[in-house]
């Protein structure tokens, strides 16, 4: 069996998993290839740069390697920022790169995989219809994993903070006159969108509509495609649009438990904190919280306000800022943190922690509350969207959205009564990547079997 895997990055959150995926392929002997826009996959993985020139073999000679992977390189910066820079002047992300899109279909007709396993098609790098036209014409069947909403709108990826949206249709004309949070028009098509200037950003048109029509045509047809979650707010989302007639499952995201786990060491757990700014914390509770990026959703603005509530006998600490966040934050509130490139030091500072805190109101998983979990600390998060599926009674609490009254008074319930470290490291074996990615390989397996072109080649087998 061989499988390609297509995603925007090849690190990062949703690039790790698609690596990981094409490793347990190969451990268990199939054949796996990475397909990707951005960065350069771990040399352990069969991989090929979307925007790069197909090669059927690497050209010989130093000089000649060096020149073509840079090359290669500036093919896929030069299609990504096209396509960016097209995109934020018509709104059509997902419809440009089609000469790029087409030398990927010239390397997965090389490469003959017997499945495809679609992840984040956004991203400014791949052309739709040409892909979707290529995965039509071979009956190809296809695991699409979708780790955000972008699949079924005419524009937003997350679409839940929309404030003062058009409602979906006439009947609910009243509720245009008031003050509205959260957007339903995915539902019925899109148009009049309010999030034209959020992630992919538009500065000029609207197309959401035109998107939300193309994107249906395109993605309905496919005979032998299922959808995967994450969560089942997300599978009820998308049990909702127009990709409902496909088999939805959810498959939640592992956690390497061999990597994150309760800090061994005391002695390495003080120098972490000393690292990052946390040696000074002496006496004060650690309250800490954690994204790759640290966008509006993510809510810093309220953990600065989580702060102020608490008051000094509790340091609040965010990890993942950039430098110019940093610089932001008021004096004697959060402590900005700079993003760790270390998993040790990251469980180091979880395990440190009194208490961990999700601010954010739109996630289809919530992985850094698994980690928290995973080296054995309390947490809590807000009743919005797929987080409250990952907390129970027995590792922390949830609390209304955007109430940081109900935030705070949690936190000082939490560090005066905590919760059983066991029973987080516990709860977090729930999420373990072997068993995640071994469900996944059954999905595959079963696909396989099932597919036209194994049905063909078992026809076509000689008689003993």
């Amino acid at each position: 069996m061989r499988v390609a895997q297509i995603n925007v990055v090849a690190s990062l959150s949703t690039g790790r998993i698609a690596v990981q995926l094409c490793r347990m392929i190969e451990q268990a002997g199939h054949r796996a290839m990475v397909c990707h826009s951005r960065d350069y996959a771990p040399k352990d993985v069969i991989s090929y740069r979307i925007g790069s020139h197909v090669r059927m073999a690497a050209p010989k000679g130093r000089i000649r390697q060096i020149i073509a992977g840079v090359q290669d390189q500036a093919g896929c910066k030069l299609n990504t920022y096209a396509h960016l820079g097209r995109s934020r002047l018509t709104d059509r992300a997902g419809f440009y790169s089609k000469r790029a899109t087409r030398r990927l279909v010239q390397q997965l007709e090389m490469f003959k995989p017997d499945l495809v396993h679609l992840h984040n098609l956004h991203g400014y790098y791949l052309h739709l219809p040409t892909l979707f036209a290529y995965l039509k014409k071979n009956d190809m069947p296809v695991v699409w994993t979708l780790h955000d909403c972008w699949a079924f709108t005419g524009h937003c990826a997350y679409y839940t903070t929309a404030v003062d949206a058009p409602p979906a249709g006439p009947v609910q004309k009243r509720r245009a006159k008031q003050h509205t949070l959260g957007c339903d028009r995915w539902k019925t098509g899109c148009g009049k969108c309010v999030l034209k200037r959020s992630y992919p950003i538009s500065w000029l048109r609207d197309q959401s509509a035109r998107n939300w029509q193309e994107k249906r045509e395109l993605f309905q047809g496919l005979s032998h495609m299922v959808i995967t979650t994450p969560s089942e707010w997300l599978r009820g989302e998308v049990k909702q649009s127009f990709l409902k007639n496909y088999p939805v499952y959810v498959f939640p995201n592992g956690l390497d438990l061999d990597k994150f786990k309760p800090c061994p060491s005391d002695e390495y757990m003080h120098q972490a904190m000393r690292s990052y700014g946390l040696d000074k914390t002496e006496g004060r509770r650690i309250v800490l919280s954690v994204a790759a990026v640290w966008d509006e959703r993510k809510g810093l603005d309220e953990l600065i306000d989580l702060a102020e509530k608490l008051g000094p006998e509790y340091c609040v600490a965010a990890v993942g800022l950039d430098e110019n966040q940093i610089s932001a934050l008021p004096k004697n509130t959060v402590l900005g943190i700079r993003r760790t490139g270390n998993i040790n030091d990251l469980c180091a500072l979880y395990t440190a922690a009194d208490v961990y805190v999700s601010a954010s109101c739109e996630e289809t998983f919530g992985m850094t509350l698994i980690e928290a979990m995973a080296c054995g600390t309390q947490v809590i998060c807000y009743d919005a969207t797929a987080m409250p599926e990952l907390v129970t009674d027995e590792v922390g609490e949830v609390v209304p959205v955007h109430d940081v009254d109900a935030l705070a008074e949690s936190v000082r319930r939490l560090c005066a009564g905590p919760k059983d470290g066991k029973a987080c490291v516990m709860h977090a074996k729930n999420y373990d990547l072997n068993e995640r990615f071994n469900a996944y390989l059954r999905l595959y397996e079963k696909m396989y079997l099932f597919s036209p072109a194994y049905q063909a080649a078992l026809k076509s087998k000689p008689e003993p």
